[in-house]
C-alpha cells in the first residue's frame, strides 16, 4: 500500500497513457473493419494490405522517433502524441478517398499503438528499479480497461450514431484525458527516489548498452523473434474477428460481449506477473508466457461454441497480460536504463512491424480460401516452437547479468 500511495500520481498518469493507446490498437480499429471494407469496397486482402502498410510505416517511424523520449521531457512527447492521435480520430469521420486510408492508419498505429505504449514503458523503466514489474502491472490496467469496455461500447454506438461519428467520441475522450495526465506529471518523478536502488539499473556486462551494441548482441536476436509472436498472432486474430464470427456463425455483438473474460484474465495475469517478475526475475517466466496463447489458438481452431470461445479468449488474455509486463521488465534488466528510449524503440518498432505482418499474411491466406481453422492451428504450432526457443535462450543469458540481478 505504501508503494501505491507514494507513486499514485505517476501510476495513474501512465495508466491513462496505456488507456489512450487503445484508439490505435488492432482490437479497436478492427471493430470498424466490416464497415470500412464495405464503404471502400475492399477485399480481406486489400484491407489487410492497407492496414499492414500503414503499420509497417509506423514501425519504421518508431525507430526514428522512439529515442526522442531520452532527449525531451515526457510531457512534451505526450502533448504531441495525444493531440495528433485525436486529430486522426477526427479524420476518420470524413475520409472518403481510399488512398488516404493508409496514411490515417499509419498515424493511428504510430501514435496509438507505438508511442503511447512506448512512452509509459520507457518512463517506468527509468523511474523504477526493483519495483518496475509492480509499477508496470498496475499501469497496464489502463490498457486492460480499454480492452474491456471499448468493444461493447463502440459496437453499440455504431447502431446509434454510425461508425464514422463513433470516432468523434474517441477524439473527445483523448482531449479530456490529456490535461489530467499533464497535471499528474507536473511533478515528474525522477530516478533518484529514496525507494529505489538505482545501482541495479546496469544491464549485462555491467554497462548501459547503446542501440548499436544491442543490435550486435546475440541475446537480442534470440528473444526478439519469439517476442514477435504475440503481436503478430493477436493482431491477426482480432483484425479478422469479424470474419471469425462469420465462419463460426456467431454474432459480433455476442462475441465482443465475451471480451471481459479476455480482459479479466489479462488483468489478473498482469497484476500477478508484476509481483512474480520482481520476485523471481524475467528469465524464469519468459519461456512459458506463450503457452496460454498457443492453447487459446488451438481452442479456436477446433471449437464453434461460445463457451469455448470464452476459454480461448481467457487464454489469449493470459499471454497478453504476461507480454506487457515481460517486455517492460526485460529491456532495462538486460540492457540498462541510460539509453532505454532508443533501445526499447527497437522492441517497439519490431512489435509494430509484427502487427503489420499478421493482417497481411492472414488476409492473403483467406483470399486464397485457406480454411481459417487451419490458419489458427498453424499459429498454435509456431507458438510452441517459439516457447522452446525461449527456454534454450534463458538457460544461457542470465549468466551475463550483474550478480545483484540474478
Amino acid at each position: 500500500m505504501n508503494f501505491l500511495k507514494q507513486n499514485a500520481r505517476w501510476l495513474i498518469a501512465t495508466a491513462f497513457l496505456y488507456f489512450c493507446s487503445c484508439f490505435g490498437q488492432t482490437f479497436f480499429i478492427s471493430l470498424f473493419a466490416g464497415e470500412i471494407r464495405l464503404t471502400f469496397d475492399l477485399s480481406h486482402g486489400d484491407w489487410g494490405f492497407i492496414y499492414s502498410g500503414g503499420t509497417l510505416a509506423s514501425a519504421i517511424a518508431m525507430l526514428i522517433f522512439g529515442g526522442y523520449i531520452d532527449k525531451y521531457k515526457i510531457t512534451l512527447n505526450i502533448k504531441i502524441v495525444i493531440i495528433s492521435l485525436s486529430l486522426l480520430c477526427l479524420s476518420m469521420t470524413f475520409i472518403n478517398i481510399v488512398w488516404l486510408l493508409p496514411f490515417i492508419i499509419f498515424g493511428l498505429r504510430f501514435f496509438g499503438q507505438g508511442m503511447l505504449i512506448h512512452i509509459p514503458a520507457v518512463a517506468i523503466g527509468k523511474w523504477y528499479g526493483k519495483n518496475k514489474g509492480k509499477a508496470l502491472s498496475i499501469s497496464i490496467m489502463g490498457f486492460s480497461l480499454g480492452e474491456a469496455i471499448f468493444p461493447v461500447i463502440f459496437v453499440s454506438l455504431f447502431a446509434i450514431i454510425g461508425w464514422r461519428n463513433s470516432w468523434i467520441i474517441g477524439m473527445i475522450i483523448l482531449l479530456l484525458i490529456l490535461p489530467v495526465i499533464l497535471y499528474l506529471l507536473s511533478n515528474e518523478r525522477t530516478p533518484n527516489s529514496k525507494q529505489e536502488n538505482m545501482t541495479n539499473q546496469l544491464g549485462m556486462s555491467h554497462k548501459h548498452w547503446t542501440r548499436k551494441e544491442v543490435l550486435k548482441n546475440w541475446v537480442f536476436w534470440a528473444v526478439i523473434v519469439p517476442f514477435l509472436i504475440p503481436p503478430i498472432f493477436s493482431t491477426a486474430f482480432f483484425f479478422n474477428m469479424v470474419h471469425l464470427t462469420e465462419v463460426k456463425n456467431w454474432s459480433l455483438i455476442s462475441f465482443t460481449a465475451l471480451f471481459p473474460f479476455y480482459t479479466g484474465m489479462s488483468i489478473l495475469t498482469t497484476l500477478s506477473s508484476g509481483w512474480i517478475l520482481d520476485r523471481f526475475g524475467v528469465e524464469k517466466i519468459l519461456p512459458f508466457y506463450l503457452i496460454p496463447m498457443a492453447l487459446g489458438l488451438l481452442i479456436f481452431s477446433y471449437s464453434n461454441t461460445y463457451i469455448n470461445a470464452m476459454y480461448g479468449l481467457a487464454c489469449l488474455g493470459m499471454t497478453q497480460g504476461l507480454a506487457m509486463t515481460i517486455g517492460g521488465t526485460f529491456w532495462p534488466t538486460y540492457y540498462g536504463t541510460k539509453n532505454l528510449g532508443s533501445v526499447r524503440s527497437l522492441s517497439t518498432s519490431t512489435m509494430v512491424f509484427g502487427t503489420a505482418i499478421g493482417p497481411a499474411v492472414v488476409g492473403k491466406l483467406l483470399d486464397l480460401h485457406i480454411n481459417y481453422d487451419i490458419i489458427l492451428f498453424g499459429m498454435f504450432v509456431i507458438a510452441i516452437v517459439a516457447s522452446i526457443s525461449l527456454a534454450i535462450t534463458m538457460a544461457r543469458a542470465p549468466k551475463l547479468l550483474p550478480q545483484n540481478k540474478i
